[in-house]
């Protein structure tokens, strides 16, 4: 028997063995679980404390290490198409393009495949790949802005305003100060500054730390560490602080898809996003050829609803394990 559902985390029970995928807490429940961590961000690492079984790329455990200065025990590296069997399971990490290291995982068993996406990304960056489509039976997916208002602009174009508004705002004597995620969207804007201008970039020793985990990775960043009380002259500054005090004269910027609705008049913001948007959201769902489509996170009942209305595809949110199995649908 197979049961697949939300139970701290997403969750497939097959055979005896028990598989949870991003789990929202370290207490693990069970003594035949097994864990797998798709990226390193906060909302998706509680299961690298557990003492069960767990299971990332070696770039998600370097960044995990890097925030938290500790190193997960029971830890096995993972790589993307190369599966690992458990039991009568096979479960392939693949690219997700979330930021650097992070995965899907496809779970292969002897009559059904579920891919669960975790967090994707379906362009190319400056520090990432576009997530890559696989065929599976069930796909189990994020919706963070799966909502025909969050269609961004191409990439190209939001670099280009990105990079034209901080030049312009260095030549009036001013310090940009971006605000952004430490790990994933700080790494692109380094990037891309480091690229396109000559300008000096500055972090907070946050975002420092996950550069060093972007450099073990093999993608070279130039970059300061600097207190935020200390910064001066021509240069732009990254914190991942909110309303960080800061002096001098300074403009604030933030870049992240909630930018198209965000209408702020002292903040510049970009919709520079390191998820799908709707658009994107649509097509990868077409990609993968799956016969029902499960949602978590974000605009869930918008897209679901979407999804079987315009592709004709059996959709919902995902339900709880406790409550209903997702098989019951299938």
């Amino acid at each position: 028997m197979v049961e697949i559902g939300w139970c701290r985390g997403f969750t497939v029970r097959a055979d005896g063995v028990q598989l949870i995928f991003d789990p929202d807490s370290s207490s693990i429940v069970g003594g035949d679980s097994y864990v797998f961590v798709s990226h390193a961000h906060a909302d998706h690492v509680a299961g690298l404390r557990s003492r069960a079984r767990k299971y990332s790329t070696v770039e998600t455990k370097n960044i995990f290490e890097g925030l938290n200065g500790r190193s997960p025990v029971n830890f096995h590296e993972v790589r993307f198409k190369e599966p690992i069997r458990i039991g009568e399971v096979e479960v392939t990490p693949i690219n997700a393009g979330h930021m650097l290291g992070s995965a899907q995982f496809l779970v292969s068993m002897p009559n059904l495949t579920v891919l669960y996406t975790g967090d994707i990304n379906c362009v190319d960056t400056l520090t990432t790949r576009n997530a890559e489509n696989i065929e599976c039976d069930i796909l189990v997916m994020e919706a963070t802005y799966g909502d025909p208002t969050f269609i961004f602009p191409s990439r190209e174009e939001t670099y280009a305003e990105v990079v034209k508004w901080t030049i312009g705002q260095v030549k009036k004597g001013l310090t940009p100060v971006f605000n952004v995620y430490a790990a994933g969207k700080a790494q692109e804007l380094v990037r891309l500054f480091n690229l396109y201008t000559n300008l000096v970039v500055a972090t907070d020793s946050k975002i420092a730390k996950v550069n060093r985990a972007y450099s073990e990775g093999g993608l070279k960043l130039k970059y300061e560490e600097a207190d935020p009380q200390e910064i001066d002259g021509e240069l732009v500054y990254l914190t991942s602080q909110p309303n960080l005090p800061l002096k001098g004269r300074y403009v604030r910027a933030l870049a992240t898809g909630w930018a198209l609705k965000m209408g702020l008049r002292r903040t510049a913001a970009f919709p520079l996003s390191s998820h799908a948007d709707f658009n994107q959201l649509l097509q990868f769902v077409k990609g993968c050829g799956a016969k029902v489509v499960y949602t978590f996170t974000g605009y869930t009942a918008t897209f679901t609803d979407f999804v079987e209305r315009k592709l004709g595809l059996r959709s919902r949110p995902l339900p709880a394990l406790s409550q209903k199995s997702l098989l019951d649908f299938y």
